[in-house]
């Protein structure tokens, strides 16, 4: 993910998003970087891009993990017998 390097405040940076959504960063990852700048992201060892489908749809996420949770609470609280 291609990001700009906004500003400096304290120990972070503060980028700019594809989004235009900001972000605080540490610092420590632009050594040699200035106001303006490009860089180049990488997350996980996958550039954002190649992220996969579920990562990128949240609500899809999220409706696997309720699934899973159910799931489980079932298997906690089986049916009482008669």
């Amino acid at each position: 993910m291609r990001v700009i390097i906004d500003r400096f405040e304290e120990e972070f940076a503060v980028v700019e998003l594809p989004d235009q959504t900001m972000l605080h960063v540490p610092k420590a990852l632009f050594e040699n970087a200035h106001e303006g700048d490009a860089a180049e992201i990488t997350v996980l060892g996958r550039p954002y891009e190649q992220e996969s489908e579920e990562s990128q749809n949240p609500s899809g996420l999220f409706e696997k993990l309720r699934k899973k949770s159910n799931k489980k609470k079932k298997a906690d609280n089986p049916p009482e017998e008669v």
